[in-house]
């Protein structure tokens, strides 16, 4: 039976290499083809180390990675691009930040709405799979969405202000929320290497994201305080609120990945803990009414300089502009979030991941 598949997925990718008309397609055909018991890291590489020296080639790559994955059907070929989508963030190419939404939509691989004529035995054989291929695209296109380059609001600076700073540490919560909604259905199916090596990168980009935030929040929390204001402080209670749920997910999800036998989740990190007393200040900030004493202070110091407050004011418009779209644009990702869910639950595929609970005054916060 094997020696037959291998001949079918040998045939597969047979027609598509003969179709390729250079080198770099060559490679794409071959690090998504069709065997789930193999991954092929060579072609990976040679297509990474490309992108790094000709910056030009990575739009023609990603065009045919999509053209790739939107005319399968297979799993295997799915997911295999979306990985190999995923090298590109993962080896720290440059212009991988230019990519934004994904040219391609797997939201809906291997169900209903996509359109397909598949039988019901091979539907079932491969849903979890699907759900696996549909998981894995909603975390790397909302990735690769949030390191888009086209707008410097996306990139974390210093320089930024402080609200400017939380929205985008709470936008890559939401990424944290779709990496650990990706698992593989069964314990049978981490042993595939395809899927088994997923599940690492998927660590992977968890260790990297989750520790950013954690830096972040220590960075910025210190730096919310009365004179900020309750807006700020509402938005900070929130991240740290989250990293309390968020944390204990992790944890979860961490012994799940340990128990399936990812290898590079054996160990399970050690998470900052936030002062309790932080906590309750932040918490105090948001219930107290300071707005009228803001309005006082303002109106004084229009008073005393009424040109300088203009100046100021001026200088702000295009920040605090910049702050409504971001927290906008928080706004719908988390609705997202929650449709996904719904989706979930009407496909009935598997059970989703339980939706964390809402924290007002968490005792501790784990990050």
């Amino acid at each position: 039976m094997n020696i037959w598949k291998r001949a079918s997925v040998a045939l597969k990718d047979g027609t598509s290499l003969i179709a390729a008309d250079d080198l770099l397609k060559a490679a794409v055909v071959k690090a998504t083809n069709h065997d789930e018991f193999s991954v092929d890291p060579e072609n990976a590489l040679f297509i990474y180390r490309h992108v790094r020296a000709t910056p030009a080639s990575l739009k023609p790559l990603i065009s045919a990675i999509s053209s790739r994955v939107t005319r399968t059907r297979s799993w295997v070929v799915a997911l295999k691009g979306l990985m190999l989508m995923h090298g590109f963030f993962l080896s720290k190419t440059t212009a991988a930040e230019s990519i934004g939404r994904l040219p391609f939509d797997l939201s809906a691989f291997g169900s209903s709405r996509e359109g397909g004529n598949s039988s019901r035995a091979s539907s079932s054989r491969s849903g979890g799979f699907n759900l696996f291929v549909r998981a894995y695209f909603a975390f790397l296109d909302r990735r690769s969405i949030l390191f888009h380059d086209g707008s410097s609001r996306h990139r974390y600076d210093e320089e930024s202000s402080v609200m400017i700073r939380l929205v985008i540490i709470r936008k890559m919560q939401v990424v944290i929320d779709s990496l650990v909604r990706i698992k593989p259905i069964g314990e049978s199916s981490v042993r595939i290497p395809v899927i088994s090596e997923a599940m690492e990168n998927v660590v992977s980009e968890i260790l990297e994201i989750y520790g950013w935030i954690c830096r972040r929040i220590a960075e910025v929390l210190p730096n919310v305080n009365s004179k900020s204001g309750k807006r700020q402080a509402d938005v900070a209670l929130k991240i740290v609120a989250k990293s309390m749920t968020q944390g204990e997910e992790l944890v979860k999800y961490f012994v799940f990945c340990r128990d399936l036998g990812v290898a590079n989740a054996q160990e399970i990190p050690d998470f900052v803990r936030i002062p309790v007393d932080d906590v309750i200040h932040l918490h105090e900030i948001v219930w107290t009414d300071k707005e009228e004493e803001e309005r006082g202070e303002e109106a004084e110091e229009c008073e005393n300089s009424e040109e300088r407050t203009k100046c100021v004011e001026g200088e702000g418009e295009e920040e605090e502009e910049m702050e409504r779209e971001l927290i906008h644009e928080i706004d719908d990702l988390i609705k997202l979030d929650d449709e996904e869910i719904v989706e979930d639950k009407e496909e009935k595929e598997e059970e989703p991941s339980p939706v964390p609970p809402v924290v007002d005054v968490p005792d501790l916060i784990s990050l």
